[in-house]
């Protein structure tokens, strides 16, 4: 019989570290610091301020606490690459990073704070019962895993748009979110990483390239941040049929459909 304690025992520690550091971020105010340089020809300018030094610390912290929530399950032996479980957790921790401080007082903060550790507990669970397919609940949690990371998804591409940085950085950035989050859904294909890796690599790339193309197009964050979803979807989705061998002319028509629908609406209904 599967010993769920201890499992439970480092998602409890693993929140209650993201807990503490998000509300440091509440009470420190660290100096922005700049760094400059030449890239590409370009003069290119960073700002290292209290998100992005806590979005890297806590990132880390989150890695290496999921890492040790799959360590506790029986089968995490069989496991060759352990490190496809943290994406989603630290994609988590960093939107909360952003978008905690938008909050507009108190009330919003904590309502925020708290929905905050709810999802990453429940992602934590979630991921240490994907583990085992067969166990009961595998399949609703890889239904709440595939819903969060489609959300955080579009929250991610509609902070690092919404940023205005050079394409260079916002278009890397996405890279790397389409990247991992694409390996979270297509872990579910049950293939080895070496198998659905290409596959990841490709939507990361398709992601970073269309992001460049956006930031000449300089519209509306949400909208933009839509659009990249929408490749996202397609990219995995398609990726995903596949690698499960599903993958023929009317599922491509089904996709297409799907994303031809998604931009009309949002033709139609002029999204900010």
């Amino acid at each position: 019989m599967t010993d769920y304690t201890d499992y439970r025992d480092r998602i409890s520690v693993l929140v209650a570290m993201v807990l503490l550091g998000l509300t440091a971020e509440r009470l420190l105010n660290l100096p922005t610091r700049i760094v400059q340089g030449i890239v590409l020809g370009s003069p290119l300018t960073l700002g290292l301020n209290t998100a992005t030094i806590l979005s890297a610390i806590l990132a880390g912290l989150t890695a290496f606490g999921t890492e040790g929530v799959i360590r506790a399950h029986p089968l995490s032996e069989e496991l060759s690459h352990t490190w496809v479980f943290w994406a989603l957790p630290c994609a988590l921790v960093v939107v909360a990073i952003q978008l905690l401080p938008l909050a507009p007082n108190h009330l919003y903060w904590l309502l925020g704070l708290l929905a905050t550790t709810i999802l990453l507990a429940l992602a934590e669970a979630a991921a240490y019962r994907t583990i085992d397919p067969a166990a009961p609940g595998s399949r609703r949690s890889r239904g709440f895993l595939n819903l969060l990371t489609y959300a955080l998804a579009v929250l991610l591409f509609v902070v690092i748009y919404q940023s205005r940085t050079r394409s260079l950085i916002s278009g890397t950035w996405n890279l790397v979110v389409g990247f991992l989050l694409t390996l979270e859904l297509l872990r579910e294909t049950g293939r080895p990483v070496r198998q659905i890796l290409p596959y990841a690599i490709a939507s990361g790339l398709v992601l970073g390239e269309a992001t460049w193309a956006l930031n000449y197009w300089r519209g509306a964050s949400l909208s933009a941040g839509i659009v990249l979803l929408v490749g996202f979807y397609l990219m995995s989705g398609m990726a995903h049929q596949y690698i499960q061998g599903h993958l023929s002319r009317r599922v491509m028509a089904e996709f297409g459909a799907v994303a031809i629908l998604v931009l009309a609406l949002i033709v139609w209904l002029g999204v900010p």
